[in-house]
C-alpha cells in the first residue's frame, strides 16, 4: 500500500485555481465517482462544497460501470466530472 499526503495549502492551491479556470456555481453538478482512498477524490468532495455547487456521491464501484455512471449523469444532470484519459477512452467506448 501505498499513501499520499495532501497539504492543507497545496489543496486549497489546487481548489483555487480549478475555481479561477472552471469556475462552479449554484447551477453546476459535479459527479463524486472516484474511490475516497485516492488523492483526486479530495477535490471531487471539496471543491463543489466550497462554491456552492451540487454535490452527487456515486456508490462505491460505481466508477466501474460506465452505464450506471451514464444513469447518474442524466438523473442529475451532472456537468462537471474527472477521467483520467484512460477512463474516459473505456467510458466513452
Amino acid at each position: 500500500p501505498k499513501g499520499a499526503a495532501n497539504r492543507h495549502r497545496s489543496l486549497h492551491n489546487r481548489l483555487a485555481w480549478m475555481q479561477q479556470a472552471y469556475e462552479l456555481g449554484e447551477a453546476d453538478t459535479v459527479l463524486q465517482k472516484t474511490p475516497f482512498s485516492f488523492d483526486v477524490s479530495v477535490w471531487e468532495f471539496f471543491w463543489p462544497l466550497m462554491y456552492g455547487a451540487k454535490l452527487v456521491v456515486a456508490n462505491p464501484g460505481d466508477h466501474r460501470d460506465p452505464a450506471r455512471l451514464v444513469e447518474l449523469i442524466g438523473q442529475h444532470q451532472v456537468n462537471t466530472l474527472h477521467f483520467v484519459p484512460s477512463m474516459l477512452q473505456a467510458f466513452l467506448a
